[in-house]
């Protein structure tokens, strides 16, 4: 049975499936017994079991889990923790009926955790805030002696201390510093939140009354739209009923619950036919219940590209290594260039990038081509946004124009950007004292050509200025007196945009009166000189 990867805030979260290299996972990836899930340096992520068991991965942390299975009479739970700080919470004995045995590995201790269980371990230690009984038993590598660790107690292995003949002495109350910890109180918060969460699905699902039918299929509804490539069956069953058949496939059926369900692979066609069938002992169809999937094939638009030079352009350079990047299309969960996937690309990103460079064999002296492509959680790929990019000697910049830089050139000039509602309640007076306020990078003066997606604009204002005010945004780290501004201009930040950018740049005294004011303009286009 899978466990259910939470990755928090859209952390940098890497998993191994069945030894294989490590690839940036997706939030709610299932792992499965033989995978592995490495956090990165200030990135948390969770495991959800089967069970109501959760485990909460510090940063910088490895595990691997060696069982997550369920089965009729006794079920398992094994992880190894090969390295970092791990978050653990069992379920009472009410959440889960049955046999299970639930357990965490690292190199130098073996827990067996209880019900109601909450504890922190790491590679030689083990903190019990909660435990159900006497608590909870840990074996140490190379000493056949076990020990308990009750609640509110911690037992630490110091370094060459494993063979100690009475592990007892290693044992010590609780250090009440841990219950501030922000690892254990951020583990509980979003222990509680899941839970919260599961807690609505659940109560939003119709009540069935098991012994008046004997097949009631809960998901999906009649006629539901998807756009993934699979879809988990589920319902509920009578009595009498021994198997359930989902198009012919033997769905997982849990009889004492009167459950079932089953995962099932979409087929690339428009509308998908659902059979699922309700057996006896006796092998007789007993109940049929028909359901009509609905897939949204639609692919994604194609992505954008902003670096060097837009779609369907060509870019000459004599540098070893180019940065090509651009926009991602809504929906895209991942992006392609030239079918390679990129790893840092996560579903919801709104931007990719990708380094071309010679010692990575993927750019030569001579012509490169390179095709962009978007791909929805449906599988579906957009058509190819391309650029062309030329290695060799020559002028550095564009050589042909694509569709985006002849978009450009027709474009209409922006409409001087309006006063926000904070800089309308400030006075709107003739400047004071004209002239003062320039601009002294990128350029000086009025107009700037810009080919890079991020620069400062710096420039001077009256030492007699307390506030410097960009469209309509008060500048922060502005030091009034200082006599001197600067303000970051940017795609990602969303200061910056193709075509022409409108900058008015504002002094205001302490009483808020205008001392002057100028308008800056920056011309937008990747790759033009």
């Amino acid at each position: 049975t899978a466990a259910i990867l939470h990755i928090e805030e859209r952390g940098n979260i890497n998993v191994s499936v069945d030894g294989g290299p490590l690839k940036r996972a997706e939030d709610r990836l299932k792992i499965y017994a033989g995978d592995s899930v490495v956090s990165s340096p200030r990135h948390n992520a969770s495991l959800s079991f089967f069970d109501g068991s959760s485990m909460r991965i510090d940063e910088s942390t490895q595990v691997f889990l060696q069982e997550s299975f369920r089965g009729e009479q006794e079920s398992e739970i094994s992880v190894e923790l090969s390295e970092g700080t791990l978050w653990a919470a069992t379920p009472t004995f009410k959440a889960f009926s049955g046999a299970i045995k639930r357990s965490i590995e690292t190199p130098f201790l073996q827990i067996a955790l209880v019900p109601e269980a909450e504890v922190v371990v790491s590679e030689r230690s083990v903190t019990v805030f909660a435990a159900r009984g006497i608590g909870i038993t840990v074996s140490v590598a190379g000493n056949e002696q076990p020990i308990i660790v009750g609640e509110g107690q911690q037992f630490t292995v110091p370094v060459g201390l494993e063979r100690t003949s009475d592990l007892y002495t290693l044992r010590d109350p609780l250090d009440p510093g841990q219950l501030q910890s922000t690892f254990v109180e951020g583990s509980r918060a979003h222990y509680a939140q899941r839970a919260s969460e599961e807690e609505e699905v659940v109560s939003e699902e119709p009540e069935v009354v098991r012994e008046d039918t004997e097949l009631t299929v809960i998901s999906p509804a009649p006629n539901l739209i998807v756009d993934s490539r699979s879809l988990t069956i589920r319902g509920t069953i009578g009595s009498d009923v021994a198997r359930v058949r989902i198009n012919g496939y033997l769905a997982q059926v849990d009889r004492e619950k009167g459950t079932f369900s089953q995962e099932l692979s979409l087929p690339n066609d428009d509308e998908v036919n659902v059979t699922i069938e309700a057996v006896n002992e006796e092998g007789v169809v007993v109940a049929e219940v028909l359901r009509t999937i609905k897939r949204n094939r639609t692919p994604p638009e194609p992505p954008t590209i902003l670096t060097p030079s837009g779609h369907g352009s060509t870019y000459q350079t004599t540098s070893p290594d180019i940065e090509i990047s651009g926009t991602a299309p809504e929906g895209a969960v991942g992006i392609l260039v030239n079918d390679y996937r990129l790893q840092l690309f996560s579903p919801g990103d709104t931007t990719w990038s990708y380094l071309a460079r010679t010692d990575y064999n993927n750019f030569q002296v001579g012509e490169n081509v390179y095709d962009i492509v978007a791909i929805n959680k449906g599988g579906y790929r957009s058509e190819p946004a391309t650029v062309t990019i030329i290695l060799g000697t020559g002028r550095e910049g564009v050589v042909s124009e694509g569709e985006q830089e002849k978009e450009l050139a027709i474009e209409e000039e922006l409409p001087k950007p309006p006063l926000t509602a904070e800089e309308a309640n400030l006075p709107n007076n003739t400047p004071l004292m004209p002239d003062t306020v320039r601009v002294t990078s990128p350029a000086v003066g009025r107009e700037f050509k810009a080919t890079k997606k991020e620069f400062l604009i710096e420039g001077a204002v009256p030492s007699q200025a307390t506030s410097v005010w960009v469209n309509g945004y008060r500048l922060q780290l502005f030091e009034p007196g200082s006599g001197h501004f600067n303000y970051i201009a940017s795609i990602d930040l969303g200061t910056l945009k193709r075509g022409r950018n409108l900058y008015r740049i504002t002094a205001r005294s302490n009483e808020g009166f205008i001392l002057d004011q100028m308008e800056y303009v920056v011309t937008f286009s990747p790759g033009r000189e």
